[in-house]
């Protein structure tokens, strides 16, 4: 019998988490979509989606800044909106 190759990432090694899973851009950590942070790009900026109901693709972020600074440095917004000329200047922590 074969064994998933890194044990953390087995099945049970993780709690289960309820409802729809998403991933974090910023440190690519893995939550429920009740706890992270919606962007969606609205005439060409980047802007929170708190109702997390704008049409469009959306990336998702931990409400911390700690995320969000990563994700600006790794540019990982751009990509995962599929828009790399996307205003980010709204979002900035500063």
């Amino acid at each position: 019998m074969v064994g998933p190759r890194d044990p953390s990432r087995a099945a049970d090694a993780q709690s289960p988490v309820t409802g729809p899973v998403r991933t974090c851009v910023g440190c690519r950590g893995r939550a429920s979509r009740s706890v992270l942070v919606r962007v969606a790009v609205v005439d060409g900026r980047a802007v929170l989606d708190t109702a997390k109901t704008l049409p469009g693709r959306g990336a998702w972020l931990h409400p911390g800044e700690d995320c969000l600074e990563l994700a600006l440095k790794r540019r990982s917004l751009g990509r995962a909106l599929r828009d790399p000329d996307v205003d980010l200047s709204g979002l900035a922590v500063r």
